[in-house]
């Protein structure tokens, strides 16, 4: 790989996708879908309804929201999934509530 191409890459966060990398659920190791935020096109829409990705609402808050979200946990999660590794498994009460 050019040695421009990859700086480039590393620099605007998007080695992992060009690799072909698919993040997991730090939690239950289900597959993770971007989450988009603002109004969705019908594109877009039609992305939600096959599970491509997740409609995170029309309002974005603040830089720091979530970026992931898995289905199977129904979690969301920042870029950084590593913070989360450790993090303790809360989701398989929800029902008992």
């Amino acid at each position: 790989m050019n040695d421009n191409l990859f700086d480039y890459l590393v620099a605007t966060d998007e080695l992992d996708e060009f690799l072909g990398y698919e993040p997991k659920c730090p939690n239950c190791g289900g597959k993770l879908l971007k989450i988009v935020y603002g109004m969705p096109s019908l594109e877009i829409m039609e992305q939600a309804k096959r599970g491509e990705v997740f409609l995170g609402g029309c309002c974005v808050f603040e830089d720091n929201d979530p970026e992931y979200h898995c289905n199977t946990c129904r979690r969301s999660y920042i870029k950084d999934l590593t913070e989360y590794i450790e993090e303790e498994n809360n989701w398989e009460n929800e029902d008992d509530e």
